[in-house]
């Protein structure tokens, strides 16, 4: 935990604060996963966007996969500026209007899958909104930069990113929100 201390300062909350509850976990948590998969598949399919779903059976990870790097859930092609990877979240928001992302087991792998790769990767999690699914998106790049690390000793440490920070995806219209988002500095990427 040193390094995240060194890596988030002061900016750091320990999970014991009721401001900073510890992430949901539950048996669940796959079948959510999967849901969110096919939802964002079918909302990709009804906006007429090109894109491929990437399978994540266990047998079809190369070796390079294993343990260092997570494959995105889908490759997204947008007309005239190129692919991004998009991993699809099925997270519950929490009362303080925020999402919670994995440090260990899902951003630093991700991170390393676009340095790798040199293909952007963007989180979109799903919401229910007046009984229509919407989207919230955020860049793996601005979570690293806005996200508020919190301890915890079962996952190694999340981080919690206010509403605030996501782009509202309700029609590829939407998407062109994404390119207009901005990083309001680059140190913490810079020690990343």
């Amino acid at each position: 935990m040193a390094f995240l201390r060194k890596l988030w300062g002061s900016k750091k909350k320990n999970t014991s604060s009721p401001a900073c509850p510890s992430p949901p976990v539950s048996s669940i948590c796959e079948e959510k996963g999967r849901s969110g998969e096919e939802d964002l598949n079918a909302w990709l399919q009804a906006n007429g966007l090109a894109f491929l779903y990437v399978r994540q059976n266990p047998e079809t990870f190369a070796p390079l996969f294993k343990g260092f790097l997570k494959r995105p859930d889908f490759l997204v092609l947008l007309d005239s500026i190129g692919l991004i990877a998009v991993d699809a979240k099925n997270h519950a928001r929490w009362k303080g209007g925020y999402y919670t992302l994995a440090f260990e087991s899902e951003l630093r792998r991700v991170i390393t899958f676009e340095r790798l790769f040199r293909i952007p990767v963007w989180y979109a999690y799903r919401h229910e909104e007046k009984g229509k699914i919407v989207w919230y998106w955020i860049s793996a790049l601005k979570a690293v930069e806005v996200g508020t690390i919190c301890e915890s000793d079962k996952t190694g440490g999340y981080l919690e990113i206010k509403l605030e920070h996501f782009e509202k995806i309700e029609t590829n219209a939407d998407l062109g929100k994404l390119y207009t988002q901005r990083l309001p500095s680059l140190a913490k990427i810079n020690a990343f």
